[in-house]
C-alpha cells in the first residue's frame, strides 16, 4: 500500500515523505540509535539559532537531557491504583522478554494504535483511537463539538457530560484508550495554529479544570484517557519530519521554554489530568529545548513522573519516536503506532527485545514501561466487570483481515448534551439591537450556512470543499464522522415555518441575488465559516474571499445584518465590527453535529447566549508576540517563548493592547450586577484528586497537600433585566510577586438560568497552588508574602468587584 492511503485514516492526518528518511536521518550522525541525546551537541546547534539570540538567552534553553542524570522512577501504583499494579506486576512477571516488547509496541489492527496480547495469561490486545471529539474514524458515533466550543460554555458539568457520553462510545466500540483529551498541547500561543479548535481555553487555570472533568468523563466511562500533547506543542508547522513540507533532514521544531514558564504556564493542565487519574500521557511531536520530547528525559522522567508523580504510561503520538534506546530510557513506555502503517511513521522498538537481551536497555525499564501500560487497564477493570466488547470496526488502513462492522453505539439520550454544547457555546460579542430576532416578517441568510454532503468527504475531513459550508469540525485525527448533520439552514427552515416568516436565502456569491433579498428583508443573517486542520497552520487572520465579498454586499444592502461566525479561533473583522449596519455578531465556534439546533434558540431568543469567550480577540496579528509560529527551512528549526508567563490576555494587559473582545467576554439578552465581594480564610483539604502529585512547596500553615483550600472569594451576582439567563462570574488574582502577569484567572462558576432579579452568592475555592509561584532557585512552589488583589466580574477586563488581603 502507497505511502499516500494513509492520508485519510493517519493519526497524524497529513502528508508524509517516505519511510525510508528515518534510516537517512539515522545516518546522519544525529544519534537516534545509539541511546545518547537526540539532538546535536549544544555547540553545534548554535550555528543555526536565530542571529537576534544571544549566546546566553540560548544556553539558557539549551541544556543537556540525559536519562542518566534523570533515570525514569520505577511505578507502584501511587494513590489509587496500589491493587492494579499489583496485578500488572504479577502478569509481566510471568512473561518473556519477548511478550513484554509486545504489550509496548503497537502493530497493524482494527485500531489505529493496537497492542500485542497475551493470549496464555489472559492479556488481550489494547485498542487505541482517536479522538477528541469522540471515535474516529468508524460510523455509528456522535461528532461531538469540539473542546474549544465546549470551553466557551465555561459549565464543568457540561464539560464533564460531554466527556462521559463520548466515553461511552469509545467503551462501545471496543476500545481500551481514548486519545484525549488535549491538555495544554496546543494551549493556545497563537492564534494561527492549526488544532487550536481541539483544545479549550487559551489559560492554565481553566485549561487544567477542563482537563480534570475531561479525564474523570471519559474514565467514569472505563476507557483510558489520554492526557495529550506533552509538552509545549503550540504549532503545525515542522512538527516532525514525516511531512512532505519539511525537508528529510529537518528536526522537529523546539519549543524553548524557561523553568518557570514551563512549571507556571505549560505544565498546570498536566498536573490536573495525573490528579484525575489519567491512565496515559501522550508525548508531543516538537522537540523541548533542544530535545525530542519523546525523548527528553527532563521532561518525561523529572517533570512528569517525578514531580507530577504520574504513574500511568506515556505513550508516543504516531511519528514522535526518533530513536530506540534512548526514547525508553528517557521515559517512554510505549510506542506508536510502532511497527504500524508500513513504517510510515517511522518503526521503533520492533528489536526491543534483543536490545535488552544485549544489555542496551534494562529489563527493569522494560518491565516498568508494562507495569505503566498495564496497570490502567485492571484499575479501569477492563479485565472483567468493565471488559469493552470485541473490536468490530476497522480504523486501520493496513488491517485486512476482517470487514467493517456497522455498529450504531449512540445513544439518544446524548442528543440532549450535544445540544446544549451547540447551544451554550454560542458567544455573543456585539448587540446593538439585531438579536434575537423578533418574529420578523421577511429574513434573508447567506454565505455558509449550509453543510457538505459528509459521504463525500474522507474520514480525515481535509478533502472536503468547505469554502462555502458551515463547519461543525475540523480536519485531523481530532475528526470524527457525523451520523447526521442539522445545518443552520435545515434549523431555520423549520423555525420560520413555525413563525410564518418568509424566508429567502443564498448559499454562494451572487451579488444581485444577495443584494435584493437582503434590502427587502427585516434582518439579514450572513454566515461566515474558517476552515482548520492538523498539519497545517492558518496562513493568516482573514476571512475567506468570497464570504467577505458576500458580506460587503449584505452590509450594504440591509441595515440590520447579524454576523454569525463559525470559525476556529479569531478571523479579523475589523472592516466590518463597528459598522452600524452590523447590529450583531455572534461567535459558534465548531459546534458539532446539532449545529443548526444549537444556534437557532439564540438567534430567536428562546434562550439568552451564556458563552464566554476562552481566548482573546485581538484586531490583528501584531497584537500577538511574535513568530508565535515559525516557518523555516533550518535543519533545527528553533521557537523561543520569549513571552513567557504573559500568555493570551495576560499579554495583551502587559502591553496595554486593547483587544476587539477581551477573554472571558459574551454578553447576553439580560443585564448582571455583581456585588458584596469578601475574602476569608478557609482551610479545607483536597477532596478531588485521585493520583497525588509530588510537586514541591513551600509548606503553608501546617497544609499537606498542595492543592488545599486557603481562602474562599465570595460574591452576589444579580439577573437585573427581564429575562432568565445564565451568567459566568470570573474571579482574577493579582499575585504579589515579582514578573507575574496583572492579573490571572483563579476560579469561575456558571450560575445557571438565575431568574429575572434573582441573586445568588457564589463561592469560589483558592488553593495553595492558585495563589504560589515557581521559584526557579529553590526549585519549589512558593506563596509570596504581600497583598493579594482579588477582582470579581464577568470576563477578564470587565471587574467591577475589587478587595485586596495580606498572605
Amino acid at each position: 500500500m502507497k505511502l499516500s492511503a494513509l492520508i485519510t485514516l493517519a493519526v497524524a492526518l497529513t502528508v508524509f515523505t517516505d519511510a525510508r528518511a528515518v534510516e537517512t536521518r539515522q545516518e546522519d550522525g544525529l544519534g537516534y540509535m545509539d541511546g545518547k541525546s537526540s539532538t546535536s551537541s549544544n555547540d553545534d546547534m548554535k550555528n543555526t539559532k536565530s542571529a537576534n539570540v544571544s549566546d546566553d538567552m540560548y544556553d539558557a534553553y539549551h541544556q543537556s537531557n540525559d536519562y542518566d542524570k534523570y533515570p525514569t522512577p520505577k511505578a507502584d501504583g501511587g494513590k489509587a491504583w496500589e491493587d492494579a499494579f499489583k496485578k500488572a506486576k504479577d502478569v509481566v512477571s510471568q512473561m518473556t522478554v519477548d511478550e513484554k516488547g509486545g504489550i509496548v509496541l503497537s502493530h497493524d489492527g482494527r485500531c489505529v494504535g493496537t497492542t500485542h496480547g497475551v493470549e496464555r495469561l489472559g492479556i488481550p490486545e489494547l485498542c487505541m483511537m482517536d479522538g477528541p471529539t469522540g471515535v474516529r474514524p468508524v460510523h455509528g458515533v456522535s461528532s461531538y463539538p469540539v473542546g474549544q466550543a465546549a470551553a466557551a460554555t465555561w459549565d464543568r458539568e457540561l464539560i464533564y457530560q460531554r466527556s462521559k457520553h463520548m466515553g461511552q462510545e469509545f467503551f462501545d466500540k471496543g476500545v481500551n484508550v481514548a486519545l484525549a483529551p488535549v491538555a495544554s498541547g496546543p494551549l493556545g500561543r497563537s492564534p494561527l495554529m492549526g488544532r487550536n479548535w481541539e483544545g479549550s481555553f487559551a489559560d492554565s487555570y481553566s485549561n487544567g479544570i477542563y482537563t480534570y472533568e475531561s479525564v474523570t468523563g471519559l474514565q467514569d466511562s472505563h476507557v483510558s484517557a489520554t492526557i495529550k500533547h506533552f509538552i509545549g506543542y503550540e504549532q503545525e508547522t515542522a512538527r516532525h519530519p514525516y511531512q512532505t513540507d519539511s525537508s528529510t533532514d529537518q528536526e522537529p521544531i523546539s519549543s524553548n521554554i524557561d523553568d518557570r514558564t514551563m512549571h507556571e504556564v505549560y505544565m498546570p493542565s498536566f498536573a490536573e489530568g495525573v490528579r484525575a487519574g489519567s491512565g496515559m500521557v501522550m508525548c508531543s511531536y516538537n522537540n523541548i529545548n533542544g530535545t525530542t520530547a519523546c525523548g527528553n528525559a527532563h521532561a518525561q522522567n523529572g517533570l512528569l513522573k517525578t514531580e507530577l508523580n504520574f504513574e500511568g504510561a506515556i505513550i508516543s503520538d504516531w511519528g514522535g519516536v526518533h530513536s530506540d534506546v534512548d526514547s525508553i530510557m528517557s521515559g517512554l513506555d510505549g510506542s506508536f503506532p510502532g511497527v504500524g502503517y508500513g513504517g510510515g511513521f517511522g518503526s521503533f522498538w520492533e528489536d526491543l527485545p534483543e536490545l535488552v537481551k544485549n544489555g542496551s536497555v534494562s529489563e527493569s525499564r522494560l518491565d516498568d514501561a508494562c507495569h505503566r501500560m498495564l496497570t490502567p487497564y485492571f484499575w479501569l477493570g477492563q479485565d472483567g466487570k468493565h471488559t469493552p466488547p470485541e473490536v468490530k470496526f476497522v480504523g486501520n488502513p493496513y488491517f485486512e483481515d476482517g470487514e467493517s462492522t456497522y455498529t450504531n453505539v449512540r445513544d439518544p439520550s446524548s442528543t440532549e448534551v450535544l445540544r446544549d454544547l451547540a447551544t451554550d457555546s454560542v458567544t455573543l460579542l456585539k448587540n446593538n439591537g439585531g438579536l434575537p430576532l423578533n418574529r420578523p416578517q421577511r429574513l434573508a441568510a447567506v454565505g455558509a450556512l449550509d453543510g457538505t454532503d459528509v459521504s463525500a468527504c474522507s474520514d480525515s475531513g481535509t478533502s472536503c470543499n468547505y469554502t462555502m459550508s458551515t463547519i461543525t469540525i475540523g480536519g485531523g485525527s481530532g475528526y470524527t464522522i457525523s451520523p447526521y448533520e442539522v445545518t443552520p439552514l435545515d434549523a431555520i427552515k423549520e423555525k420560520v415555518i413555525q413563525q410564518g416568516t418568509e424566508l429567502s436565502y443564498a448559499l454562494e456569491n451572487d451579488e444581485d441575488v444577495i443584494n435584493e433579498i437582503s434590502s427587502r428583508a427585516d434582518a439579514t443573517l450572513v454566515f461566515v465559516s474558517e476552515w482548520a486542520e492538523e498539519g497545517e497552520d492558518r496562513d493568516d487572520l482573514d476571512i475567506v474571499e468570497e464570504q467577505a465579498k458576500i458580506l460587503d454586499t449584505a452590509v450594504k444592502a440591509s441595515s440590520n445584518v447579524i454576523l454569525v461566525l463559525n470559525t476556529p479561533g479569531v478571523v479579523d473583522i475589523e472592516k466590518w465590527a463597528d459598522n452600524d449596519n452590523v447590529t450583531a455578531i455572534v461567535e459558534t465556534y465548531y459546534p458539532g453535529q446539532e449545529s443548526g439546533n444549537g444556534l437557532v434558540p439564540i438567534l430567536f431568543g428562546e434562550k439568552s447566549p451564556s458563552g464566554k469567550l476562552p481566548y482573546t480577540w485581538g484586531k490583528k496579528l501584531s497584537d500577538w508576540p511574535e513568530n508565535t509560529i515559525v516557518r523555516s527551512d533550518d535543519e533545527n528549526p528553533q521557537s523561543y517563548f520569549k513571552d513567557g508567563l504573559f500568555f493570551d490576555y495576560k499579554w495583551f494587559d502587559k502591553q496595554d493592547i486593547e483587544p476587539r473582545y477581551e477573554f472571558g467576554f459574551g454578553l447576553s439578552y439580560t443585564n448582571f450586577e455583581f456585588s458584596n465581594i469578601s475574602v476569608e480564610d478557609n482551610h479545607k483539604k483536597d477532596d478531588k484528586e485521585i493520583q497525588a502529585t509530588n510537586e514541591p512547596f513551600a509548606s503553608y500553615d501546617g497544609s499537606n497537600s498542595f492543592y488545599d483550600t486557603v481562602k474562599t472569594v465570595k460574591a452576589t451576582v444579580t439577573n437585573t433585566g427581564d429575562m432568565d439567563s445564565s451568567e459566568v462570574v470570573q474571579l482574577y488574582v493579582t499575585i504579589p510577586s515579582e514578573g507575574e502577569p496583572i492579573r490571572q484567572l483563579r476560579g469561575f462558576e456558571k450560575v445557571k438560568n438565575l431568574k429575572s432579579g434573582e441573586s445568588k452568592q457564589v463561592e469560589m475555592d483558592l488553593r495553595i497552588k492558585d495563589l504560589s509561584v515557581w521559584d526557579v532557585v529553590q526549585q519549589t512552589w512558593v506563596m509570596p508574602s504581600g497583598e493579594y488583589v482579588f477582582y470579581v466580574g464577568n470576563s477578564s477586563r470587565n471587574l467591577p468587584l475589587k478587595v485586596t488581603c495580606s498572605n
